[in-house]
Order: C-alpha cells, then structure tokens, then sequence
C-alpha cells in the first residue's frame, strides 16, 4: 500500500462504545476519511484499525490514539472494556513507523488552546479573555481533569485523575441519595456520580425512594423524559442534581488550577446535557464554588461543542 508525506497520519480516538479515525494534516489540522465504529463490532484493537487502514489508498506512516483509559510505558489499557495494546504490538502488526500512545484528556487539552468560538458554547455570562490556565473536564463514561498551562509560546499539558476523588454530600437529601448508589463499603469517588452511569444510578436512586422500581433507563432517555410537557419529576430532579454537582466539581478544579484562561467541559455527557447545563442552576453552582474569594465568579465557561477534538489532539502529539 502507497504511503502519504510524514506529516499525514492516522488519529484516532479509542473508547469503550465508540472508535473514530481520520486521516489528519498534522500541520493543518485539517482531517479527511472520516469513521466512526462501534467498539462492539471488533473483538480486538487490530481488526478495527485494520478495517480503517483497509478502507485507504494511500496509508499514513504514522498513527497517534487517544484512548479513554490508562496510558504509561506505550502500554495502554480501556477502561469499561477488556482491550488492552502497546504501541509496539500495533506497530508489528501494521509496520506503521511510529506509533503514539496517550490518554483521551490529553488529546482533549492539547486542542483546548487552538479551539475557536465556533467550536464553543458559552455558559452563564461573557468573560473578558484572559492568558492563564485553562482547565478541562472530560465527562463520559468516566471523568478525568487536566489544565493545559501556558509555557513561554507553547502550552503544557498537566494531567490529574478526578474520577479517583472523593465525592462528598453537602446535606442530608445528597447523603441519601449517594448511599443509595454507594456500590460496596470504601470511598464514594466521583466516577460514582459525575459520569453516565453515576447520572443514570441518581435516577434510579431517586425513584427507589419514591417507593419506584430501577427503570434501567439511560442518560438519552432520562433526559427526554425530563423535557416533556409534563416532566418526569425524578429525571428533573436528576439533571438538576447533576447540573448542581458537576458546577460545584468545575469551580472547585478552576480555583485548585488557577484557570483564569477558562474552564472547558467536553465529552459526549455535557453536550447531551447542553440545555440543562445552560440553563442556570450549573453556573450558580459553578460560581459558588472554589471558596469564598469568589475566583470561580471571574473565571469563563464553555462547553466544548466540536466532535473531534481528541482527534485533533492526537495528531498535535506528531507535531
């Protein structure tokens, strides 16, 4: 197979429901041959990007994932699926060159710095621009931080591990409900709560105590239920609920960073959720947060609206 220029290469995002390749400019940034597969449809790694590579004319001689897991040593692992792969192995298999390995929330703040206001929806008032800090939040199945810092002309990406910390009630009604999703003794961490699952298992929580059965629903169905003429009063009291945690979570990481360049929250979960997020009880929530100082109140919010931001991170690992 004919290979491309070294400054063309294959990104792709790596997740437990979902996998997305391109073909991207790494100087541009510019993306062709755009897929996207369900990860149920392969049983490993390789039979995926070997259907993607199949589907080229000409193949890139490099390759840069962003995997929704844990990424060291070119070693990486899927979380809430059972793959695991090195970069070697991917690179025995396909004779691609180079091969690069990273954590989707790296790929995400390396593209933070670059995105532009088409690629943004603004939360709660306009903020004057300033040169700081921006802090990430990637919500999905999991939850994961990172703050993309600025160095002299550059940005360095500082990557944390928010779905390992402790998710603590403020009253007796947030201690109810998080008991009843407490899955076994141990710490309640956030991964528990401000993720799909976590909104999923408040719902269900909710309704338990109403005396309801589980309904197994998930977040698309929760949410339509709480938009209809006459709302599902448990699935607004979950998006509400969530809406009040993730700005109380968001405002906390913008002061812990010293984000004054911005906070950005991207994933699929903020943006299925854009309407509530946008409808005030987040940034009151958001506001209140990060002590009494009031830091969080001068710091910009945005939801990251573009779809292909992790891929565009992946291909500025190779720049």
């Amino acid at each position: 197979m004919p290979t491309l220029s070294d400054r063309h290469a294959v990104v792709g995002e790596i997740g437990p429901t979902h996998l997305r390749f391109a073909v991207a400019d790494i100087d541009e940034l510019a993306m062709d041959h755009y897929v996207n597969f369900r990860t149920a449809e392969f049983d490993s790694i390789e039979l995926a990007i070997d259907a993607y590579l199949t589907s080229l004319q000409d193949r890139p001689a490099r390759m840069s994932l962003a995997v929704a897991g844990d990424v060291a040593g070119g070693q990486a692992r899927l979380l809430h699926h059972p793959w695991s792969f090195t970069a070697k192995q991917l690179h025995d298999a396909f004779s691609i060159p180079t091969v690069s390995l990273m954590r989707d929330i790296e790929a995400v703040c390396r593209s933070v710095p670059l995105l532009t206001q088409h690629d943004l929806l603004r939360i709660g008032e306009a903020m004057p621009p300033r040169v700081g800090p921006k802090a990430i939040l990637l919500v999905e199945r999991d939850v994961e931080a990172a703050a993309a810092v600025p160095v002299g002309p550059g940005w360095k990406a500082v990557l944390g591990r928010a779905g390992d910390i402790s998710f603590g009630a403020e009253d007796g009604d947030e201690l109810l409900v998080l008991n009843s999703i407490r899955r076994g003794p141990g710490r309640m961490v956030l991964r528990n709560v401000l993720t799909s699952t976590g909104l999923a298992g408040v719902y269900d929580a909710l309704r338990q105590h109403a005396g309801l059965s589980a309904s197994a629903w998930g977040v698309s169905e929760i949410i339509e239920a709480a938009s209809l003429e006459e709302p599902d009063p448990h699935a607004r009291e979950t998006l509400q609920r969530f809406a009040t945690w993730l700005g109380r979570l968001a405002g906390d990481l913008a002061a812990a960073y010293g984000a004054e360049g911005g906070l950005y929250l991207a994933g699929s979960l903020p943006n299925d959720l854009r309407n509530v997020l946008t409808e005030g009880t987040f940034a009151a929530s958001f506001m209140a947060a990060g002590g009494p100082a009031g830091f969080a109140s001068t710091v910009p919010v945005h939801i990251v609206t573009a779809s292909n931001v992790a891929l565009r991170g992946a291909a500025l690992a190779l720049s």
